[in-house]
């Protein structure tokens, strides 16, 4: 049984699934922002960024291509 369906049994909320992916160009905080707009308005959640190491986390289930296109329309790209 994995976790999903031991949360589901027991009636509870499956916890969110964390991903992550390594941006290039991201600068400062304005950059960490605009990325994190980015796939917060194509669904993400709880995103984070961080322009010191180029990763960004969050929760959802988006496509490659969703975060594709977010990520060039923040200015930046999937490294």
């Amino acid at each position: 049984m994995g976790l999903k369906d031991l949360f589901a049994a027991h009636g509870g909320d499956v916890p969110a699934e964390k991903n992550s992916v390594n941006v290039a160009g991201m600068h400062c905080n304005a950059c960490e922002r605009r990325v994190c707009m980015a796939l917060e308005d194509r669904g993400a959640t709880n995103v984070v960024a961080n322009h010191e190491t180029g990763v960004v986390e969050y929760e959802g289930e988006l496509e490659a291509a969703q975060i594709a296109e977010a990520i060039a329309e923040a200015g930046f790209e999937l490294a």
